[in-house]
C-alpha cells in the first residue's frame, strides 16, 4: 500500500481528503449529537468505516471493480441512513462528489442517473421527505465531480505529453551523437584509406628513384621522403582523434551506460544483465546494438508504455544475443516502421536477426559468420516429389550448395544418410511413412553432429517447439524466400539456429506464458527449485558431472546450440553468469 502511495499525485489525495471528511462527519455527528440516529450508533460507524475502506481498497487492487462497488455500497448505506439517520442524508453529497470524480465518458451517464437521480428520491421517500432538495444538490455535486475529473484528465495528459517531450528529447539527442559519431568513424577510414594511401605511395615511389639521382640529390630526397612521413604520422594522429568514441569500451559497459542515462532521463527501471563471459566486439557490431537497444528502450516507453524494462546481454563462443522485455501493454502487431526496420537493417549486415513479440525483442548476431568455403552437402527429404525436385534446381545453381540427393520419406532418408553423410537434412515435417520428427530421432541418435532442418506449408508454433525442443536446427516455410532459405541453411551449417519469424513470435508467446505459469506455481513444495524445468535439471546435473556441451548435446540426442540456449536460460534462473558459478550454487543448494 505504501509503495502505490508514494506514486500518487495532488487530485489521489484530494479524494482520499473528501473521503476522510466525510467519515469524521458521520463519526462526530454520532458522538457529539447521538439524538441524530436512531438506529444503532455502533453499527452505523461500523457500516460507515466499512464504505469508506473497502472501495477504497479496490480502487488499488481492481480498479475495473471500483464504481460498481462504490455506488452500490455508497447507495445502501444511505437508503439504512435515510431510516435511521435522516438528518445525515446531506453528506450523501460528499460522496457522490467522489463518484462523478472516478467517473469517465464511459460511466458517467449509469453513475449519474444513480447517484443524482435514484438514489436521491429512494432516500427521500423513505425519510418522508420531498426529494427536490436531494435530487438537485446530489446532481450539482455529481457535476462538481464529474468537472473535476476532466480537469484531472487534462492534467494527466499534460504530464503524458511531458514525458513524451522528455523522452523523444533523449532520443533525439542520442541519435544524434550516434550519427556524429558513426559519420566520424567513416570519414576518418576514408581519409585514412585515401590520404594515407596517397602519401605511402609517395614515400615508396621517392625513394625508388633514389638510386637514379646523383648522389647530390639524395639529401633532397631525404628531405622530401621525411616532410611525407612526418604529414603520413600527423594525419594518422589527427585520424586517431577524429575517429576516437565513447563507445571504444567494451560492449556491457556500453549498453549498460546506455541504460542507466535512459534510467535517469525517462524515470523508467531499467534492469540491465550480462550472462556469461564477455568477448571482445567489433566497434560496428558495438554500435548495432547500442543502436537497437536505444531503439527498444523508446518503443517499450512510447508505444508500450512500460514502467519496468529487463535487458540481457548474453555471451557465448557461438553467438551474441541481446534481449529486451518490459512490463509495458505491447503491440496488437508487429508493424516494421522506420525504428524496427532499421534495427534490422543493422542486424542483417552482421548475419543477424530481430525476433519481436509484444513486450518481448531478441537481437541475435552470430559471432562466427565467416563465409562459407566449402560446399554445404544437403538431403532433401519430401514425399512430394515435384517439390523435391524443384528445391533441388533452386539450390544446385548456388556455388555453395551440393544436393546429395532426395527422398521421399523417413526410412529412404535414413539410407541417404548412411551413404552420403550430408551436412543439412532439408526436410518436410509431415510424411506418408516414417515422419519427419521420428526421422529426426534416429537421426541425431545415430549421427549426433547432423544438422536437420524442417521446412513445412503451415505455421503450427507447437509443431515448431517441438522439433527444436526434440534437436532440430531450423523451421523454415516453404513460402520462405529461396535467397532467404539460403542465408537460414548457411547461418544453420555456421552454428546457428533459425526459426521463421511469423513461427517464432508465436513460440516466444507460447514461452513467456510457460514462464508466467512457472512464475505462479513456483513456490509449489512439487516444483523444481527456481522455476526450472526436467529438462534444466538433466542438463544441469550433466554439467556438474564435468560433461561439456556437445558432449551433452550427444547424450541427449540434441543439438548443441539447443543445449547452449537451455544453458543461457537455466544460468538466467539461477542468477549466475557462466557454467562453473551454476555448478556451485546447485551443490550449494542441493539441486543436483
Amino acid at each position: 500500500m505504501f509503495s502505490i502511495m508514494k506514486k500518487w499525485f495532488w487530485y489521489d489525495w484530494i479524494l482520499v481528503a473528501i473521503r476522510t471528511i466525510w467519515l469524521v462527519i458521520i463519526a462526530s455527528a454520532g458522538f457529539v449529537n447521538p439524538s441524530l440516529i436512531t438506529g444503532s450508533l455502533g453499527f452505523v460507524l461500523s457500516f460507515a468505516l466499512v464504505i469508506y475502506l473497502v472501495p477504497f481498497i479496490v480502487r488499488y487492487r481492481k480498479e475495473a471493480w471500483y464504481l460498481p462497488i462504490e455506488v452500490m455500497a455508497t447507495g445502501f448505506f444511505y437508503l439504512y441512513l435515510a431510516y435511521a439517520a435522516p438528518e445525515l442524508l446531506w453528506s450523501f453529497v460528499l460522496l457522490v462528489i467522489t463518484i462523478g470524480l472516478a467517473s469517465s465518458r464511459t460511466t458517467y451517464v449509469w453513475t449519474g442517473i444513480l447517484c443524482g437521480i435514484v438514489f436521491p428520491v429512494l432516500n427521500g421517500w423513505i425519510a418522508d421527505r420531498l426529494p427536490f432538495e436531494f435530487i438537485v444538490s446530489c446532481s450539482l455535486g455529481f457535476a462538481i465531480g464529474f468537472a473535476f475529473n476532466i480537469l484531472i484528465q487534462s492534467h494527466q495528459q499534460a504530464r503524458i505529453i511531458q514525458e513524451q517531450k522528455q523522452l523523444l528529447e533523449q532520443h533525439i539527442k542520442r541519435i544524434e551523437e550516434l550519427t556524429l559519431l558513426e559519420e566520424r568513424s567513416r570519414l576518418s577510414h576514408e581519409l585514412h584509406d585515401t590520404i594515407g594511401h596517397s602519401l605511402t605511395s609517395l614515400i615508396i615511389g621517392v625513394e625508388s628513384l633514389r638510386s637514379t639521382v646523383p648522389n647530390s640529390q639524395f639529401e633532397r630526397i631525404d628531405s622530401l621522403v621525411g616532410i611525407a612521413q612526418h604529414s603520413l604520422v600527423d594525419i594518422r594522429k589527427h585520424l586517431h582523434q577524429l575517429s576516437h568514441a565513447p563507445l571504444s569500451h567494451s560492449l556491457s559497459e556500453s549498453l549498460q551506460q546506455l541504460s542507466e542515462e535512459f534510467m535517469k532521463s525517462t524515470g523508467t527501471t531499467v534492469k540491465f544483465r550480462v550472462i556469461g563471459s564477455e568477448t571482445l566486439v567489433t566497434q560496428k557490431i558495438n554500435f548495432c546494438l547500442h543502436r537497437c537497444l536505444q531503439e527498444s528502450l523508446t518503443n517499450a516507453v512510447r508505444h508500450g508504455q512500460a514502467n519496468v524494462i529487463s535487458v540481457q546481454l548474453h555471451f557465448d563462443s557461438q553467438q551474441l544475443r541481446l534481449q529486451i522485455e518490459d512490463n509495458g501493454i505491447g503491440m496488437e502487431e508487429n508493424q516494421f516502421g522506420f525504428g524496427l526496420g532499421g534495427m534490422k537493417e543493422r542486424l542483417e549486415q552482421f548475419h543477424g536477426t530481430l525476433s519481436i513479440h509484444s513486450g518481448f525483442i531478441i537481437c541475435h548476431i552470430p559471432l562466427q559468420t565467416e563465409p562459407v568455403h566449402d560446399a554445404i552437402r544437403l538431403l532433401i527429404v519430401d514425399d512430394q516429389v515435384i517439390i523435391a525436385d524443384s528445391l533441388k534446381q533452386i539450390l544446385d545453381q548456388h556455388a555453395d550448395f551440393i544436393v546429395v540427393g532426395t527422398a521421399g520419406d523417413g526410412r529412404e532418408a535414413l539410407e541417404h544418410c548412411e551413404r552420403s553423410q550430408p551436412d543439412i537434412v532439408l526436410m518436410e515435417i509431415r510424411m506418408q511413412g516414417m515422419g519427419g520428427l521420428e526421422t529426426l530421432l534416429e537421426v541425431k541418435q545415430r549421427w549426433p553432429l547432423m544438422k536437420v532442418v524442417f521446412m513445412t506449408t503451415f505455421e503450427d508454433s507447437l509443431q515448431a517447439a517441438t522439433a527444436l525442443e526434440c534437436g532440430a536446427e531450423g523451421y523454415i516455410l516453404k513460402s520462405t524466400h529461396p535467397r532467404e532459405m539460403k542465408e537460414a541453411l548457411k547461418l544453420i551449417y555456421n552454428g546457428g539456429t533459425w526459426i521463421d519469424q511469423s513461427v517464432a513470435t508465436r513460440v516466444f508467446e507460447e514461452m513467456k506464458r510457460q514462464r508466467e505459469q512457472l512464475e505462479k506455481i513456483g513456490s509449489s513444495p512439487e516444483n523444481y527449485p527456481y522455476g526450472l524445468t526436467k529438462r534444466e535439471i538433466e542438463i544441469l546435473s550433466h554439467l556438474s558431472d564435468g560433461l561439456r556441451y556437445k558432449s551433452i548435446a550427444a547424450k541427449l540426442f540434441l543439438s548443441e546450440g539447443t543445449i547452449r540456449n537451455y544453458c543461457s536460460i537455466l544460468y538466467s534462473k539461477l542468477g549466475v553468469n557462466n557454467r562453473e558459478e551454476a555448478i556451485k550454487m546447485a551443490r550449494a543448494k542441493n539441486i543436483v
